[in-house]
C-alpha cells in the first residue's frame, strides 16, 4: 500500500508526464500549421512563377490588322477568269499561332469572251501556324473555311450570283521591317474552294500591322 509521500510522488510524476505529452502535442500542432503556411507560401510563389512564365512566353500575343490586294483565279473546265479584290484581315496572334477573319470586296471584274466574272464578296476564317516564329522571314501554314459570292454576266443573259463555300488551305510568307518590326509585308497563296466543276484560288500581296 502506497504512503502519502509515494502517492504525492506518483501524482507529480503523472502530472509531469501529462505536461510533457501536452507540450509535445502543442509543438507538433504548431509545427504542422507552420508547415501548412510554408506549403501555401511556396504554392503561391510557384503559381506566381508559372503565371509570370506564361506571360513572358506569350509576349508576342496581340491584335493585328492586315490589308491585301488579291487576284482570285476562278477556273472551270472551259474558262478561267481572274478578278481582283481588296481583302481586310482582323486577327489575333499568340506566338506561332494566329486566328484571323478576312473580308473581301471587289476591285475589278474580269472577262473572257464576254463572260464577265466578279467576286462581289467573300469571307474567310483562317488559322495560321508559323513554322519559324523566331525568324524575321516567316512561313505560315494556313487552314480555314471560306464563303465566296461570284457574280456572272453574259450577253443577253441576266446576271446571276452563286455562293461557294468550303475548306481553304495554303501557305504564306512574311517579312518584318527592321526599323518597324510591328509592320509586316506578306504574300499568301491559297485555294479558297475546290469543287467538281470549279476551283477558286487566291494570290495576295499585302501588309499586316501588330498592335
Amino acid at each position: 500500500m502506497c504512503s502519502v509521500q509515494h502517492i504525492q510522488h506518483c501524482s507529480v510524476s503523472f502530472y509531469r508526464s501529462d505536461s510533457l505529452i501536452a507540450y509535445n502535442i502543442a509543438i507538433f500542432i504548431n509545427g504542422y500549421f507552420n508547415m501548412i503556411i510554408l506549403i501555401r507560401r511556396e504554392s503561391l510563389r510557384f503559381i506566381s512563377f508559372i503565371t509570370l512564365l506564361i506571360i513572358s512566353t506569350a509576349s508576342d500575343a496581340g491584335v493585328y490588322v492586315g490589308l491585301n490586294v488579291a487576284q482570285i483565279p476562278v477556273k472551270t473546265d472551259v474558262a478561267s477568269t481572274k478578278p481582283l479584290v481588296a481583302d481586310v484581315r482582323l486577327g489575333y496572334a499568340l506566338d506561332a499561332h494566329k486566328v484571323e477573319v478576312g473580308f473581301m470586296s471587289s476591285i475589278n471584274d474580269d472577262n473572257l469572251n464576254e463572260l464577265v466574272t466578279d467576286i462581289t464578296s467573300a469571307t474567310s476564317i483562317l488559322y495560321r501556324y508559323t513554322a519559324n516564329p523566331k525568324s524575321s522571314f516567316k512561313v505560315d501554314l494556313i487552314l480555314g473555311y471560306s464563303q465566296i459570292d461570284i457574280e456572272t454576266s453574259y450577253i443577253q443573259v441576266d446576271d446571276f450570283t452563286e455562293t461557294y463555300e468550303g475548306v481553304s488551305f495554303g501557305i504564306g510568307f512574311e517579312e518584318s521591317l527592321r526599323s518597324l518590326p510591328q509592320l509586316k509585308f506578306k504574300f499568301d497563296a491559297m485555294q479558297l474552294y475546290r469543287g467538281d466543276d470549279l476551283n477558286i484560288n487566291y494570290f495576295a500581296l499585302g501588309m499586316r500591322y501588330e498592335f
